[in-house]
């Protein structure tokens, strides 16, 4: 039985934590963290959850979306305990941009040293009331699972995160163009150098294995596949199994690039909120149940549903497609 969430931090509880961890963003990792969570919570676990990217808070959006169409359908969807993570109050982007304006205005123009770039204008999560929340994730015990969403970029809470994870789920578009987040290339010719994200992951789970002598089970999630067998598809396998045999992780097939995942976000509803139905479905029915099932057993592959587990749907299949 584990003991700890974080090992240094002295939480004792039982909940298993699964971090959805990629450096770049398009990857996918809310749709992927929202359909984990509300599979594990049909599955009849108990789930809290993280959203630490305060730049799109895309998970947090897709819950409250969730939640007001669950009040006004009165559908009784089910939901995880979320845990608002605040930003650090002493460097936020808007004191930057007061202080740039205020400048501006005194001067008639701006210094060089006055100009925001991109980095002071990333929002940055506040460390000490996240671990107070897993102290009081782990005093409560009653979870069974902590789910963490994660920002793009090599944020020092992030990192934090990576370190806590018992299962790290990192998924990845199927391109050398987004291979780049495990690895840099110089040519076809080189052997793959690890990228800083990959480095990033592997002294963090490293420091955790020797701190608290617990492994981390790190799953790369191949998603977008194209429907058909290609040249590409076969050389960036080549290049995983290389770095699979460095860094130790597993490899899945992920997603296939469906519209119902875009079209669900409005309205918070993940594949998991249809009932399963006859063969006489319509074309977007029959999407349904084919990313349903797709979804299901990647989730069984990562181990974190039983294979005999029964994921409970309530019936939404009246509900049209929903645009953003």
């Amino acid at each position: 039985m584990r003991t700890s969430i974080v090992p240094s931090l002295g939480v004792h509880s039982s909940p298993h934590v699964v971090v959805i961890g990629n450096q770049k963003g398009g990857s996918g990792k809310s749709t992927f963290a929202m359909h984990i969570v509300v599979a594990l919570l049909k599955a009849g676990k108990r789930v809290a959850c993280f959203d630490l990217d305060l730049n799109q808070q895309t998970l947090t959006r897709y819950l409250a979306n969730r939640q007001d169409w669950d009040r006004k359908q009165r559908r009784n969807l089910e939901m995880p305990d979320h845990y608002p993570v605040k930003e650090k109050a002493a460097y936020g982007p808007a004191r930057t941009l007061r202080q740039f304006i205020a400048q501006f205005n005194k001067d008639g123009r701006p210094h060089r040293d006055d100009f925001i770039d991109s980095s002071s204008l990333s929002h940055s999560a506040d460390l000490r009331q996240f671990i107070s929340q897993l102290r009081e994730i782990g005093r409560a015990n009653k979870h069974d699972f902590v789910v963490i969403d994660t920002p793009s970029g090599l944020q020092h809470l992030s990192l934090v995160a990576h370190g806590m994870a018992d299962t790290l789920i990192t998924p990845i578009n199927d391109s050398f163009f987004d291979l780049d987040v495990l690895v840099a290339m110089e040519g076809s010719d080189v052997e793959p150098q690890l990228s800083a994200y990959a480095n990033m992951v592997w002294r963090a789970l490293e420091a955790r294995s020797k701190i608290s002598g617990r492994a981390t089970d790190w799953m790369i999630v191949r998603n977008r596949l194209e429907q058909a067998k290609s040249n590409n598809q076969r050389q960036i396998s080549l290049v995983l199994d290389v770095l699979q045999r460095k860094l130790g992780f597993r490899i899945a097939r992920g997603l296939v690039e469906r519209p119902a995942y875009r079209e669900f976000f409005t309205a918070g509803l993940t594949v998991f909120d249809f009932a399963e139905e006859p063969e006489s479905l319509t074309e977007f029915g029959r999407t349904i149940s084919l990313a349903r099932v797709e979804i299901e057993n990647l989730i069984r592959e990562i181990g974190l549903i039983e294979d005999n587990a029964e994921l409970q749907s309530e019936s939404v299949d009246e509900i049209e497609p929903v645009h953003e």
